[in-house]
């Protein structure tokens, strides 16, 4: 008994120090992104628009697919339980605050973490197995600038943006699933009164979940991608380590959220 409270506690130990090395390192780059240093400004500002572009353009159909997907199947098995315009109205209403405020952040975090979080962790720990993170460094070059803040800015815009294409897509999904199922009307100026189902305050609490994921993700990916040391069999390690834990975090700040907005 002794010794597994002894092994809860020395994991629950590791587990505060890690999450205050994440927190350190999100506080360095937002202090990096602070300090003037407009030579570097053009560089890191290309560098954050290729990740943006890595992590969200390319990601757009699989999110797309997921959140329309994901809606109708949601709208239909919903539908198919109730009938009726008041049950179909409070249907409409659940489905579109679960999915907007709920799920599609969430579900962006993770395709995002999957994607980018990653193919970061890899970069980062291969640059750091070869010594060139400390080349860098050697060299009067902030590290931080160069090399996290263009992967934060990406990771944290991408998140948004394609959290406001899954919320589009659920829309759709929706929409169709329900017009199949005779819940709604197939004119669009007869089924625009539902879509205010969703209050402008669940797309700021969704877009603002998304940043948040964004940056937890950039933060556990690049903390991982940096802690490898010259072993460069310690990167698939890593890369495990680091989707596990971004998708521990995502969905301990998810249950947060909403257990404070309930």
């Amino acid at each position: 008994m002794h010794d597994a409270l002894r092994r809860l506690g020395r994991a629950f130990l590791t587990e505060i120090r890690r999450v205050v090395s994440y927190a350190t390192l999100t506080v360095l780059t937002v202090g990096a992104a602070l300090r003037p240093a407009r030579h570097a400004r053009a560089v890191v500002w290309t560098q954050a628009a290729r990740q943006i572009v890595f992590t969200g353009l390319e990601a757009i159909p699989l999110i797309v697919f997921l959140g329309a997907v994901g809606a109708g199947v949601f709208a239909t098995i919903a539908f198919t339980f109730f009938s009726g315009a008041e049950e179909n109205k409070m249907v409409v209403d659940i489905l579109a605050r679960l999915l907007v405020r709920e799920v599609a952040p969430l579900s962006t975090a993770v395709v995002v973490a999957l994607r980018s979080g990653a193919a970061i962790t890899v970069e980062l720990g291969s640059m750091s197995a070869r010594g060139e993170v400390e080349g860098i460094e050697t060299a009067g070059i902030d590290p931080i600038r160069w090399l996290l803040l263009p992967r934060f800015i990406g990771m944290a815009v991408a998140t948004v943006a394609l959290t406001l294409v899954f919320v589009a897509s659920v829309f759709a999904g929706a929409f169709v699933a329900a017009v199949q199922a005779g819940a709604l009307p197939p004119q669009w100026s007869a089924a625009l009164p539902y879509l205010f189902a969703v209050q402008p305050l669940d797309i700021v609490l969704a877009l603002g979940k998304a940043g948040l994921f964004g940056v937890v993700s950039a933060s556990v990916a690049c903390y991982h991608g940096l802690s490898v040391r010259g072993d460069v069999t310690e990167i698939p390690r890593r890369v495990a380590r680091a989707l596990v834990e971004i998708l521990i975090h995502c969905s301990a700040l998810a249950a947060v959220f909403a257990l404070l907005v309930l």
